[in-house]
Parts: C-alpha cells; structure tokens; sequence
C-alpha cells in the first residue's frame, strides 16, 4: 500500500513539474509578444518599397475595458483599449496614409468604447492619415460609436449597422427565494418564501443590484437618468458626424439594427462594398500608381490556448463559454453598456 502511494505521489509531482514548465515559458512568451510593437502590422502584398502604405487592422469581438483581464489568460476575441493602444504604437511607425479598420463587434461597455474612440480620434488628428472603417458581419452600438472616429464607414451586403442606444444594467429580482444551489450546469435558486437575506452597507442605495430586493422607484429613475445621458451624447455625435438631425435619430432611426442596404438609406453610412472593393476604391480616388498592404489582427492563438488548455480537450467544458460567460456578466453588471442584447451572445 505505501509503494502504491508513493508512485501515485511520484506521478503527481511530475505532472506539476511539467504543468509549472509550461506555464512558466507561456509567462516567457507572453512577455516577449507583449514587447513586440513594431511587429503588429504585416505586409501582405503590393509594392514593398512604396510610401503609399494602407493599413489594415482587423478587429472581432465585444469591446471591453481592460479590468477584465481575460485577454491576459489567453488572446481571445476582445476589443480594449490596451490591444488598441499597441496597434497605434506600431502605426507610429509605419506612417500609413491609409488606416482601414475592419470591425466585426455588437458593442461593448460606455467606458471603454468612448476610450477607444477617444484615443484613435486623437491619433488620427496627430499623426493626419486618412481613417475607414469596414464591417462585413456586426457594426453595432459601442462599435458603431467608435467607428464614427473615421472619415468614412462602409459595409459588405448583408452585415447589420445601427443600434444607437444606451443599455442599462440588469437588476434580476429573485422573489422570496427559498433555495440556492450550483452544479456543473450552472445556479439555480427556487423561489416562494423563505431565506432572508442581510448586507452591511452605508450610504442609501449602497446595494444597488442586490437581487434579492426590489428596486425603488427612486432608484430606477436615477438609473435612467444615468443612461439618458449616455444617450443624448451617442446621439449629438451620430448627429454631428453623420450630418442627421437628432430628432431622425431619436424617432425615425432609434435602437434598430438595419442591413447594409437600409442602413445607406438612414446614412449610418457611406456605401455598401466589401472590403476588397473599398481597396480598391480608395486606390483609385488617391490615384496610387504603386502601393503596399499591411495588415493586423487582435484574431490570435495564443500558446496558452493551442497546448495548455488542449490538456481539458476530452472534457465536454468548452473553454470558449467560460470566457463569453465572463465577458457577459461584466457588460450585464455594468452601469451603462452600448451592446444590443439580441446581437450577442450573452
């Protein structure tokens, strides 16, 4: 029995050397991708000696502050301000004249989607490039707020646009729970008469988004109050940029999502093209006699995800939904989030 458990504690101990090996060279790695700024962008075709440069940074998923933190773990399909921030690092460099960026995102958080356009307003003032953005799938909300930083935005047939609005946060009320209980397929919590629930807090409203209380009318009309702000900011700068009267956006357009076709007819953009077409239209109203392609992506795997997390391939837990899981409740959770419920998966 002792040379039994002695061999199970061998094997054990191997089995930490070899996982603490790795997770200590995708440490290393991390830290040396991290580093690597001027290696964001790739050149793809064209004439490589041209000083006609064009851009192209490809951005995929719901855009997020980075207090999440999830992008740490691995490189998962995330908008932030930290991702964003290394892509411009490197443009500093490049010098393109043309910057398209092709977005597919439902939105995100307020924060970090006014951050982001924020920063590439900034840069594009700075450094004076000409700025399109491009969707072929998902131009929504938070998205569609960033890609007003642009001189122009265009669409592939069929992608959707629009959703101009503020959401809240959710406040679910449990009423009279009795039970609670967790597994592997998630919470549950039984509900009829039953367990009292006591928080310590000072100041009123202090347990806002407490579930197991109702909501004061008091307290929904200040978070109301909250959005409507956000909104009217959404709106004036749609309105500003997009040259639409506020009171079309507010009536007429609203929260909708449109197709690429509707879209046009609202002026939520310039035209309907892919992004192949847009190349080439913008090669030709710049007369570029000659040209090079460059091209990024936040779309990575990282060595984290191809060889650690292959280790849990034969269980049925799909990491992936652990993630959007993740991101879900921190845009759920939020005070204000410009992300249509029905465009993402949360």
């Amino acid at each position: 029995m002792n040379i039994f458990f002695k061999t199970i504690l061998k094997v054990f101990a191997s089995l930490l050397t070899i996982v603490a090996f790795f997770l200590v060279l995708f440490g290393f790695l991390s830290f040396i991708g991290s580093n690597k700024t001027n290696s964001q962008f790739t050149f793809i075709k064209g004439n490589q000696s041209s000083e006609n440069k064009i851009a192209i940074l490809k951005l995929q998923g719901p855009i997020v502050s980075d207090s999440i933190n999830i992008s740490n773990l691995a490189y998962f399909q995330i908008i932030n301000p930290e991702k964003i921030r290394k892509k411009l690092e490197s443009l500093k460099v490049l010098k393109p004249k043309i910057l398209i960026i092709s977005i597919n995102s439902p939105g995100g958080t307020v924060a970090a989607s006014y951050e982001i356009y924020e920063m590439v307003k900034k840069f594009k003032e700075k450094y004076n490039f000409k700025l399109y953005f491009h969707t072929n799938e998902t131009l929504a909300s938070g998205a569609y707020w960033f890609a007003l930083s642009g001189d122009a935005i265009y669409a592939s047939y069929g992608s959707l646009i629009g959703s101009i609005g503020v959401k809240g946060p959710d406040w679910i009320y449990f009423d009279k729970p009795i039970s609670m209980s967790s597994g592997i397929f998630g919470n549950a919590i039984e509900t009829k008469n039953g367990i009292k629930v006591y928080s310590q807090n000072a100041g009123k409203s202090k347990d806002m988004l407490n579930p197991f209380r109702q909501p004061t009318k008091e307290e929904l009309q200040y978070i109301q109050l909250l959005i409507n702000d956000i909104y009217d900011d959404f709106v004036n700068l749609v309105s500003k940029k997009r040259k639409i009267e506020v009171n079309i956006i507010k009536n007429k357009i609203g929260a909708l999502i449109y197709n690429s076709a509707h879209a046009k007819n609202n002026y939520l953009i310039d035209g309907e093209m892919n992004l192949n077409s847009l190349i080439n239209k913008i090669v030709d109203k710049n007369k570029f006699d000659n040209y090079q392609i460059l091209e990024s992506s936040n779309i990575n795997t990282s060595f984290f995800e191809k060889y650690i997390l292959q280790i849990f391939s034969n269980q049925k837990l799909d990491k992936k939904i652990i993630i959007n899981n993740l991101i879900c409740n921190n845009l759920k959770i939020n005070i204000s989030s410009v992300i249509p419920n029905y465009l993402s998966s949360c």
